[in-house]
C-alpha cells in the first residue's frame, strides 16, 4: 500500500518554495506521492512541476486542477512541461469544480458537465502523448493540433468523479480518478463498481482494435 500526501487547499501562506520545501520533506519521509488542490491561490501545474526539479522520487499530482477555465490545449501543454521538469512523475488531476465556480464566479456555462469532460478528455488525452488531434464536437473544435514536448511521451490524467456517468468516463478514458471524503464502503461499492466494469470495456475494445488494425 502507498500512502500520500494532499495540500493547498487550507494551506496558509502557500508559496511555490513551501510547495518545493513540502515536496522534500514528503519525499525524504518516504511518502509515495504529493497532491495539490487548485484553488485561488498558486498555480497547482507550475508549483508542482518546479518541486519536481528539486525532488527524485515521489509523484507529484493535482487533484484537481478545473477543466473549464483552460483549453484542453494550454492544460496539456503545461502538463507536460511540469512532467518535463519531474523527469515524468507528474499525474494531470482534473475536474469540472462546481456550477457556482464556473458560472456564478467565471460567467461560463455549465451545462451537460458531463458532455463537457468527455469532449474535454478526447482533445487532452492524444494530445499528452504526443499524437495529433482532429475532433469536432458541441463544445471543441480542433483540426490539425498537437504538441512535442521533449522526454515527456505520455501523462497520467485521473478525473474526479462521484456521479455515475462521471465514473463510467472516466473508466472508458481516463486512468484513474481522484476521490475525496470517501470510505472503503464507497469505494467498493460505489464508485469502483461503477468505474472498474467500464476501464475493462474500454481496455477490451482497445485491444481488439489493435489487434484488428495489425491483421489488416
Amino acid at each position: 500500500m502507498k500512502f500520500g500526501l494532499m495540500t493547498g487547499a487550507t494551506f496558509k501562506g502557500l508559496t511555490v518554495d513551501s510547495i518545493v520545501a513540502l515536496a522534500r520533506q514528503a519525499e525524504t519521509a518516504g511518502f509515495a506521492s504529493l497532491w495539490m488542490a487548485h484553488v485561488r491561490t498558486i498555480d497547482a501545474i507550475t508549483a508542482l512541476g518546479i518541486a519536481g526539479r528539486d525532488t527524485t522520487r515521489i509523484e507529484l499530482g493535482t487533484a484537481v486542477t478545473p477543466t473549464y477555465p483552460r483549453h484542453p490545449m494550454a492544460m496539456a501543454q503545461q502538463a507536460m512541461t511540469a512532467a518535463q521538469l519531474c523527469g515524468n512523475r507528474f499525474v494531470l488531476g482534473v475536474g469540472l469544480s462546481h456550477k457556482r465556480v464556473i458560472e456564478g464566479m467565471l460567467g461560463l456555462s455549465y451545462d451537460k458537465p458531463a458532455r463537457h469532460m468527455r469532449e474535454y478528455l478526447t482533445v487532452l488525452r492524444p494530445l499528452l502523448r504526443g499524437e495529433t488531434v482532429d475532433f469536432s464536437g458541441e463544445e471543441y473544435r480542433v483540426a490539425g493540433l498537437s504538441l512535442n514536448v521533449p522526454g515527456v511521451s505520455d501523462v497520467p490524467v485521473v478525473v474526479a468523479a462521484l456521479g455515475e456517468h462521471m465514473l463510467r468516463l472516466t473508466g472508458e478514458v481516463a486512468d484513474g480518478t481522484s476521490t475525496w471524503m470517501t470510505g472503503p464502503r464507497t469505494m467498493a461499492e460505489h464508485i469502483l463498481k461503477h468505474m472498474l466494469p467500464a476501464a475493462g470495456a474500454a481496455r477490451d475494445w482497445r485491444f481488439s482494435h489493435r489487434a484488428d488494425a495489425r491483421g489488416r
